[in-house]
């Protein structure tokens, strides 16, 4: 990578609440299998040489379930965003969102948008262009430094808070049963307008190329 800060070329999976992270994808689902596993993840990235009880853990996670019987009123979205132990973890969002409302087999555009607000993480939730809900909630985050890795479709590493290989999973657990297009990882927390003239539309530019859209980081 070229390396600049002051063009915002650095860390292309860089996490900080001060600047924030947007994450937005296209997401097609036919059903969820509770027999095949707990948790899907859309989007996981953490930092390769920190437990997550460290202070240099960092960690920011987009994942699914379908909960199981008597739950289908609840959202199936759940994000966490960690830098040390100071964050939100597993925190469920969404409003009027359902399994069958996700699972309808149907291409549906979803927009996660992260920022630190006073003491606590704002997360918003936008669907097919429009906001959905906000929760605030947990503790704020700084800038989170060291190697990070990523994965779309399932897990970097295993979850939070649980240090340990099988049956607590590891890299390549909670695979997603869907199609996945456009997936966007951005270095800050996009406003309300470019996530909803953007959403249906296609952004170009690069963090190494262009100095154009360099907070684009996948």
């Amino acid at each position: 990578n070229i390396f600049d800060v002051s063009k915002n070329r650095e860390c292309n999976l860089k996490i900080g609440g001060i600047d924030g992270n947007t994450v937005e994808f296209w997401l097609k689902k036919e059903s969820f299998s509770a027999a095949a596993t707990q948790t899907e993840v859309l989007f996981d990235i953490f930092t390769t040489a920190s437990i997550s009880s460290s202070l240099d853990y960092g960690r920011l996670t987009v994942e699914i379930s379908g909960h199981g019987a008597g739950t289908s009123t609840l959202s199936p979205f759940y994000v966490t965003y960690m830098s040390g132990t100071d964050g939100l973890t597993k925190q469920n969002i969404g409003t009027s969102i359902t399994t069958a409302t996700v699972a309808d087999d149907e291409w549906h555009h979803y927009a996660f948008r992260f920022k630190n607000t006073g003491s606590n993480i704002s997360v918003d939730l936008f669907v097919d262009g429009d906001f959905n809900s906000n929760v605030t909630d947990g503790t704020t985050i700084n800038y989170v430094s060291g190697t990070l890795v990523g994965t779309i479709g399932a897990l970097a590493t295993h979850p939070s808070g649980t240090d340990a290989g099988p049956p607590q999973a590891e890299k390549g657990w909670g695979k997603l049963s869907g199609s996945v297009d456009e997936l966007r990882f951005w270095k800050v927390s996009r406003d309300s307008k470019q996530i909803q003239t953007r959403w249906f539309d296609q952004v170009g530019g690069g963090t190494n190329t262009d100095d154009a859209n360099t907070h684009l980081g996948l």
